[in-house]
């Protein structure tokens, strides 16, 4: 089977672990030096876990899951909530008012 370059297997089996793979993603974006975009992140991760193997989590095809890591395809808040699911987060949109 091909692999990305940034699939890493051993940090593929700790990411199975739902509790370590849901901390890894909120540090990446919480990060205070260079925090990432929840995309930013996802991006950064899927690779990692392998595309096949979170295509087949999510219950998206290969294709959507290469084209968003490319970059080509934005997601909507529903499938960004969807990509999400595996590691136990929801996103939540607030709207404040400015001060």
């Amino acid at each position: 089977m091909y692999r990305n370059n940034a699939y890493d297997e051993d940090l593929a089996k700790e990411l199975s672990d739902i509790s370590f793979a849901q901390e890894y993603l909120l540090s990446l974006v919480e990060d205070q030096d260079e925090p990432m975009s929840i995309e930013e992140a996802l991006r950064f991760m899927i690779p990692r876990i392998g595309i096949p193997e979170f295509a087949k989590i999510v219950g998206k095809s290969k294709s959507d899951i290469d084209k968003f890591l490319r970059g080509e395809r934005n997601l909507k808040s529903e499938t960004l909530s969807e990509y999400l699911g595996p590691f136990k987060l929801r996103l939540k949109i607030v709207l404040e008012k400015a001060s």
